[in-house]
């Protein structure tokens, strides 16, 4: 059998990875923007021959990847709302769902069964995703990432500039840029701390995972007992394929 190829398009950027069996063979990344980039990017992926390209998507501009695959004779299965799971989504809202949240839980619950887990994805926007020891996914928060709290800082302000982002922000800011350094890097940990703090408190062993664009700087920071990984997302892709037939 052929590998598998699974591509999780994000507001910012795609990740592709390929699988044979449980194996992964290869993986990338690319911003969503850079056209050329992601061609290049795709004709690496085609050199593995792939049997099927499994696509989640949030971003208009999957239609460029999906047509690369179609080019190239390549069937493209897409995760859909009726995309069949192997575990108990109790959202509300199901079709308001993003998949890569669900995707986050199939990883999750797969990775660490019969344990209670909070994925911190670290995208463009920051995502808590909770699953409980029985294998439920129940919800979760979201809150701004990174980029977008800089950014928010100066559109929303006549006089706040866009400050570049640098590895560490002083507690105490002595200018306007190291003010802003402060609010949104310390912000940003302090909520995750807050966050995980108490989901903590009403769950014993809980397993905190991160992923997306920034996990780094969260593991880095953070200094707890963590799975950090890049493409847990893209894992729990590949698990809810895997299952779609069971």
């Amino acid at each position: 059998m052929n590998p598998i190829i699974v591509i999780d398009v994000g507001n910012t950027f795609f990740k592709a990875a390929a699988f044979d069996g449980m194996k992964l063979l290869k993986t990338l990344r690319d911003k969503m923007t850079d056209i050329e980039g992601m061609e290049e990017s795709l004709v690496k992926l085609i050199a593995v021959k792939p049997q099927f390209v499994f696509i989640s998507s949030v971003n208009k501009k999957s239609s460029i990847i999906e047509q690369f695959f179609k080019q190239s004779n390549v069937e493209v299965v897409h995760f859909t709302p009726a995309t069949p799971l192997f575990f108990l989504n109790r959202y509300e809202t199901p079709e308001t769902l993003g998949k890569d949240r669900l995707a986050n839980a199939a990883a999750a619950i797969k990775q660490f069964p019969g344990k209670p887990s909070l994925i911190l994805d670290a995208g463009t926007c920051l995502k808590y995703d909770f699953v409980n020891s029985a294998g439920e996914y129940l919800g979760g928060s979201i809150s701004p990432g990174l980029d977008m709290r800089f950014k928010a800082l100066n559109h929303f302000t006549s006089k706040l500039p866009l400050v570049r982002r640098e590895d560490f922000a002083p507690l105490t800011g002595r200018n306007t840029n190291q003010a802003i350094l402060s609010g949104v890097l310390n912000g940003f940990l302090a909520e995750a701390k807050g966050i995980i703090s108490q989901y903590q408190m009403v769950n014993k062993n809980l397993q905190v995972i991160l992923t997306g664009g920034d996990y780094l700087f969260l593991e880095r920071e953070l200094k707890i007992t963590t799975l950090a990984d890049p493409y847990f997302t893209i894992k729990g892709l590949y698990e809810i394929y895997l299952n779609m037939g069971n």
